[in-house]
C-alpha cells in the first residue's frame, strides 16, 4: 500500500542565514532586501501583463526589454538573495545596481529618467544620490562591520573598539517579527495572486 503525504509548500526563502548565521545585517540593508522582491515581483506581473496585451501603449522591446529585465527582475532578485543569503557578494550587486540604474537615469531611460526636470538637475542629482550609496556601502563604519565580519576578515582597530555598538541587534519587537516571518512565508502566495490579477484584467479587457 502506498502511502499518501500531503502536499507541502516550497517556499521561495527562509529567513535562516546560510552563511554566518550569528551574524545579523544592518537594519536597511535587510530593508533593502526585501524592496528588491517587491521589485522582482512586480516585474513577473509586468511580464504577465505584456504576453496578455494589457500593458497598456508600451510594450518594451530590444533594448526597453533588456533594461527591464536587468535593472528590475536580475539586480533586484541578485540583491535579495545575496543579502538574505548573508553573502559578501550584496555590496558589489548593489553597487553595481545603483551604477546601472545611474547610468540608465542620465540617458533618458526609465520613469527616474523620463521625470519632466532639467538635464543638468537629473544629471547632478543622479549622481549625488550614488555617491551616496556608494559612501553608505563602503564608508560607514556599521557596512564595513558588517561585511569585513562576514567575510572572516580582521577588523581594524578603530571598528574592533566599537564592536559592541556597530553589531546588529533586533531591529524589530517580537510582534514586527512576526509579521515580517508571516509575510515572508506566504510571498509565494501574494505572487500567484499577482499573477491571477494580471491575467483577469487581460481576460476582461480583451476584445471579444
Amino acid at each position: 500500500m502506498v502511502h499518501m503525504r500531503p502536499g507541502q509548500r516550497i517556499k521561495f526563502w527562509s529567513p535562516r542565514f546560510e552563511n554566518r548565521p550569528d551574524v545579523e545585517p544592518p537594519a536597511l540593508l535587510k530593508l533593502l532586501g526585501g524592496l528588491s522582491m517587491f521589485s522582482v515581483a512586480g516585474t513577473l506581473v509586468y511580464a504577465v501583463a505584456v504576453s496578455m496585451g494589457d500593458s497598456g501603449t508600451f510594450e518594451p522591446t530590444g533594448f526597453d526589454a533588456f533594461y527591464i529585465a536587468v535593472l528590475h527582475f536580475i539586480l533586484p532578485f541578485g540583491v535579495f538573495y545575496s543579502i538574505n543569503m548573508n553573502s559578501p557578494l550584496s555590496r558589489p550587486i548593489i553597487a553595481l545596481y545603483a551604477l546601472v540604474l545611474s547610468g540608465a537615469t542620465i540617458a533618458g531611460k526609465g520613469f527616474l529618467g523620463n521625470l519632466p526636470v532639467d538635464d543638468s538637475l537629473r544629471l547632478y542629482a543622479t549622481m549625488a544620490v550614488a555617491l551616496l550609496v556608494f559612501g553608505w556601502l563602503y564608508g560607514t563604519p556599521k557596512m564595513r562591520f558588517y561585511y569585513l565580519t562576514i567575510s572572516g576578515k580582521t577588523l581594524p582597530p578603530e571598528l574592533e573598539a566599537r564592536a559592541d555598538e556597530l553589531r546588529a541587534g533586533p531591529w524589530l519587537g517580537p510582534r514586527g517579527r512576526a509579521i515580517l516571518e508571516w509575510f515572508v512565508d506566504h510571498m509565494e502566495t501574494l505572487v500567484l495572486l499577482g499573477f491571477i490579477a494580471a491575467v483577469l484584467i487581460a481576460v476582461g479587457t480583451m476584445n471579444p
